[in-house]
């Protein structure tokens, strides 16, 4: 289904520098066209974005798991007034700052994190992997993979919500705004009538990248070759959108991970994710 691993290997880059990391840490950016579109989803959502020293602060509910800042310390060094501004639109909203560090940040950022009290609550891996000019997607017999459309986006969210719930516990209403967000690669499984699973991500044209992100399998559905099929529909709407390269963010060493490098994707690097509690 997919390109030699040898062919792969060849195509990475052998550098991931400054400028290529700026590229891939927009895939867990909430850029103005993704907050602009939730906020047309639900207006009475509480979603909120800030532009600070280069990164970008989301904020989406005292409930959503993934409030927090993307991109500080990539664009230059970060001041004590600019991590204030991080810590005053967390602290404003009654949830605690959490800052996503790539390792191409400057320096400045992790002295100040550690004269703060940050502590690192995280590690997430990012795994890329190179779009071939054509991505083949024909899923196994009896397995049916379709764009997200607005009258299945509830039972699509609810499969997803039910998939991740063996490790985490998450809303369905977390997912049902990412199918209109701009290039999204929202795409659901179904077997039958059923929907059995699903994934989301997006097209960020501007750095010719595509992200993956939200995929799950309802447990009786697993090892039937749902998530590659997903996988591979994902792919192959990137490669006609004109994408590069692929990423993926996982936890270090899970089998998340060795699901994708199976899949031809390779570590660019480790981040983390730092948060600095709420205090009175």
């Amino acid at each position: 289904m997919f390109s030699s691993q040898a062919t792969i290997s060849r195509s990475l880059p052998g550098f991931v520098d400054l400028e290529f990391a700026r590229r891939l840490e927009l895939a867990e950016t909430m850029l103005p066209d993704c907050v602009d579109a939730l906020r047309r989803h639900d207006p009475a959502a509480p979603i909120a974005s800030a532009k600070i020293a280069g990164g970008i602060a989301f904020f989406a509910g005292v409930e959503y798991p993934a409030n927090q800042i993307v991109g500080l310390g990539l664009y230059g060094e970060v001041s004590a007034q600019a991590l204030d501004e991080v810590e005053d639109f967390y602290r404003s909203r009654g949830v605690q700052s959490t800052m996503v560090v790539s390792p191409m940040a400057d320096p400045s950022l992790l002295a100040l994190a550690a004269e703060r009290g940050y502590r690192i609550a995280e590690f997430n891996s990012v795994l890329i992997r190179p779009i071939s000019a054509e991505e083949p997607c024909a899923p196994p017999p009896g397995i049916v993979i379709e764009a997200v459309m607005p009258e299945k986006n509830s039972v699509w969210a609810r499969a997803i919500a039910r998939g991740f719930s063996e490790h985490i516990a998450v809303d369905e209403s977390v997912f049902t705004g990412l199918p209109g967000l701009p290039g999204s690669l929202a795409f659901l499984a179904r077997i039958g009538d059923v929907v059995v699973g699903g994934g989301a991500g997006r097209i960020i044209s501007e750095a010719r990248i595509a992200a993956l992100f939200g995929a799950a399998t309802l447990p009786e559905y697993r090892r039937l070759g749902v998530q590659t099929a997903i996988i591979a529909r994902r792919l192959h709407a990137a490669a006609l959108a004109g994408c590069e390269f692929v990423v993926v963010s996982t936890q270090p060493g899970s089998g998340s991970q060795r699901n994708m490098e199976r899949r031809g994707f390779r570590l660019a690097y480790t981040k983390l994710v730092m948060v600095r509690e709420l205090r009175a």
